[in-house]
């Protein structure tokens, strides 16, 4: 079976000599593991579309019987130059990626988180790092993977705390840095991912 989908690329690790399995967060389809063959090759020419934090229209084929389909082309939307021009802004890229990896299971379509991810990626390419991005960007990931604490945590004074759930970007970009609150809410993340669903989110440690 051959299909197409849009999708970002969250992750990528070497398979065998010449391939990758790229982890593609699709809109239809949710989360996939893609082979990619001979992409590690010089002229590998399916190679940009298996890089982590791009956007494509991507064909694949499923053989019969197999979850594990093979990308057999497609093409490049967007590769966010205005993140991968700048470290903080790649960073904090690959941070929303493993937090999308890491709370949903393969094959399990969201067109919201992937609207989520997708509209997070195009303002920080366009504007580049804010206070408090992360840390919006990672409550309502947590809500649509219904983990959210937007009607139970007590502390942010209650407009910040909405305008991180439900604002615009460029609206959490206005919202005044808080240390305090800040601490709060990482208290809040912390808990959550290594306390409850043992989860280590390793760039985390990259990102403010």
């Amino acid at each position: 079976m051959i299909f197409c989908d849009y999708g970002i690329v969250l992750n990528r690790r070497p398979l065998r000599e010449n391939d990758r399995i790229v982890t593609v967060f699709t809109l239809e389809h949710g989360k996939l593991e893609v082979n990619f063959k001979s992409v590690r090759l010089a002229h590998g020419k399916l190679r940009a579309l298996s890089e982590a934090v791009t956007w494509g229209d991507y064909r694949f084929y499923l053989k019969k019987g197999s979850n594990f389909p093979v990308c057999t082309g497609g093409r490049s939307l967007s590769v966010f130059g205005g993140i991968r021009s700048d470290l903080e802004r790649l960073y904090l890229a690959m941070h929303y990626c493993e937090v999308v990896n890491k709370l949903t299971p393969a094959q399990n379509p969201s067109p919201e988180k992937y609207e989520l991810l997708l509209a997070a990626l195009n303002d920080l390419d366009a504007r580049g790092t804010a206070f408090w991005l992360r840390r919006a960007f990672t409550l309502r990931a947590l809500e649509l993977a219904g983990f959210g604490f937007r009607e139970t945590a007590a502390g942010p004074e209650a407009d910040l705390w909405e305008t991180l759930h439900t604002g615009s970007w460029p609206e959490v970009r206005e919202l005044p840095g808080d240390e305090h609150t800040a601490v709060f809410i990482d208290g809040l993340f912390s808990r959550f991912f290594s306390g409850q669903v043992d989860i280590n989110l390793r760039t985390l440690p990259f990102v403010k």
